[in-house]
């Protein structure tokens, strides 16, 4: 993500030179999600189809963004994001079974997962289809990159000086992604803007699951699969200058994956393998901010 981050800053560099208008946004605001994945007994997804489950619920916490926008013309224009939430509250379940279906759960813990961060990447191109006093449609196509970087933690038996419980899961969603956006000119001081983005990802995680010493660390198992992610932002713009905006912005992502891999990497060097029956996520923003245009 840092090179990805590195090129988009000097490809905008590049092109503030050549920009009819550019916009920059800096907002922030609070985010919720949740997170859940589970795993089968055997490569064919059976004895059990569902062997491990974790869920995490309500990660929640402050969240900062900054968005560039620049008009290469009056129809071309290239726009970047980045955000990132720190989680601040949140639980966590990790469930294993005996049986199909979730029967008979052979382990559970209620957990803790008030750590860790939710980050987001933007970079695309856009083209104005419709350009009319007060109405504008516009579609575009990119690279987006999101992360989770979550933990499992249990604040109840923890014990100073001792190693507590304190795994961690870094997910991964990057792909090619697509969409439109669109505005409405309510009146001389309000815009309401609207965009719905969907992407093809690739899913890739790395655990540390740190109390088990039959487990390989700091990479105790990994995840990969394909799946998608979409997105959709509703947004009123309050114009309080000619170049300065007050935003208010809501915003939902859902995310899931298809069946893939789980590799899990045993301390004895043993590499087993079984189906990942998939990853999926939900998160809700609301965020405020301003507008900068020159």
């Amino acid at each position: 993500m840092k090179f990805f981050l590195f090129t988009g800053i000097c490809l905008f560099s590049c092109i503030i030179g050549h920009a009819q208008n550019v916009e920059f946004a800096v907002t922030g605001g609070y985010q919720t999600a949740d997170l859940r994945w589970s795993i089968a007994g055997n490569g064919s997804g059976q004895s059990p189809n569902i062997l491990s489950e974790v869920k995490w619920r309500s990660l929640s916490g402050p969240l900062v963004a900054v968005k560039g926008q620049f008009n290469l013309n009056s129809r071309l224009f290239i726009k970047g994001a980045l955000s990132r939430s720190f989680i601040r509250s949140g639980n966590a379940t990790d469930t294993d079974y005996a049986e199909d279906d979730r029967q008979r759960p052979s382990y559970h813990a209620q957990l803790d997962a008030d750590e860790g961060y939710l980050s987001a990447f933007r970079l695309y191109g856009g083209y104005h289809l419709l350009q009319r006093p007060g109405v504008r449609l516009a579609i575009f196509a990119g690279y987006a990159a999101n992360k989770e970087f979550l933990f499992l933690l249990d604040h109840a038996a923890y014990v100073s000086g001792e190693k507590n419980l304190r795994c961690t899961y870094n997910t991964s969603w990057k792909g090619i992604s697509g969409g439109f956006s669109g505005l409405y000119r309510v009146t001389s001081w309000l815009d309401l803007t609207g965009e719905l983005q969907y992407g093809q990802m690739n899913y890739n995680a790395v655990a540390d699951w740190n109390l088990i010493d039959a487990f390989q660390h700091p990479v105790s198992f990994k995840h990969h699969a394909r799946g998608f992610d979409l997105n959709g932002t509703v947004t009123g713009i309050f114009r309080l200058k000619s170049y300065l905006s007050l935003l208010l912005s809501g915003a939902l992502r859902h995310a899931a994956t298809g069946t893939g891999t789980d590799q899990l990497f045993l301390e004895s060097g043993t590499v087993q393998t079984t189906q990942f029956n998939g990853a999926f996520t939900n998160a809700k923003q609301v965020t405020i901010g301003a507008l900068i245009q020159f």
